[in-house]
């Protein structure tokens, strides 16, 4: 029997213009079995998705460093893995220097902050529904105090991607972070602790259910843990075949309502064909 659902968001639950369709708000409306966000976001950032699928209870923010219950119109920590400051200012910086076109976001416990805006910068704040924060990242170092969460490049031109990537690998790989890949041209820092899989985990243990009477529903890389540590995993069409190697079954693409299509076929108990 299925008691818990997990759903990551960006290319998986909402469509390629960072919406939820109407048929799947109906579907998640109607079903009954809990279902938590797992996601890449900040909570600022997921909060919208939230309301329109009426969705509270526990959620997963930052590809599991933050976790977080929702309720009413207010967000309590349940659980944080942060990131060293002096780590993530070295790192920015660094990057700033060496890619200066390169999109770079920083993420502290309420703010969204960005030291450039370019097109990559103005995409993600049209899907997300979120402002940004546009302050000098020396000028934010030596002004506030606040926890940092992650650390995101993003880049369109895939050449300077992987040399972005390669680099990032290469300097600060054996630092105690995370390196994952999640969209195409997103890449997120976070802390060594910080993965989906972990903040899976972390629900399971907190309402007391096992990994057999979970489902997990992801398309990214940094799905692959979270789908290996659920009961059963659905990837969606639109997933690369190195994800698609992780699945129990593949459903329909992001834009198909892929997510809402399971859920529908979980709750009349019909078999995944």
């Amino acid at each position: 029997m299925i008691k818990h659902l997990f759903s990551d968001l960006d290319g998986t639950l909402l469509n390629n213009n960072g919406e939820p369709s109407d048929y799947t708000k109906k579907i998640i409306r109607e079903c009954n079995i809990p279902l938590t966000l797992v996601s890449a976001r900040s909570p600022q950032k997921m909060e919208s998705i939230l309301n329109q699928l009426g969705v509270g209870g526990i959620h997963i923010a930052f590809n599991g460093a933050m976790v977080f219950k929702k309720e009413d119109n207010k967000f309590t920590i349940l659980k944080k893995e942060l990131l060293d400051r002096e780590f993530a200012q070295k790192l920015v910086l660094d990057i700033r220097s060496k890619f200066p076109k390169v999109g770079i976001s920083l993420y502290d416990t309420d703010n969204w902050i960005v030291d450039l805006v370019n097109k990559v910068i103005e995409r993600e704040k049209k899907i997300v529904k979120v402002n940004y924060n546009l302050i000098d990242f020396n000028q934010y170092f030596n002004e506030n105090l606040k926890e940092i969460y992650k650390v995101s490049f993003i880049e369109d031109d895939i050449e300077v991607f992987k040399k972005l990537v390669n680099y990032v690998e290469i300097n600060y790989g054996h630092e105690s972070i995370s390196i994952q890949k999640s969209l195409s041209g997103y890449l997120e820092i976070t802390h060594s602790n910080a993965k989906k899989s972990l903040g899976i985990e972390y629900v399971m243990q907190l309402t007391n259910i096992d990994k057999d009477s979970t489902v997990a529903f992801g398309d990214g890389e940094n799905d692959i843990s979270m789908l290996k540590s659920s009961g059963y995993s659905i990837v969606m069409g639109n997933a690369s075949d190195k994800v698609k190697e992780h699945a129990d079954f593949i459903t329909k693409s992001n834009n198909e309502d892929g997510v809402a299509y399971v859920i529908e076929k979980i709750i009349n108990n019909q078999d995944l064909k």
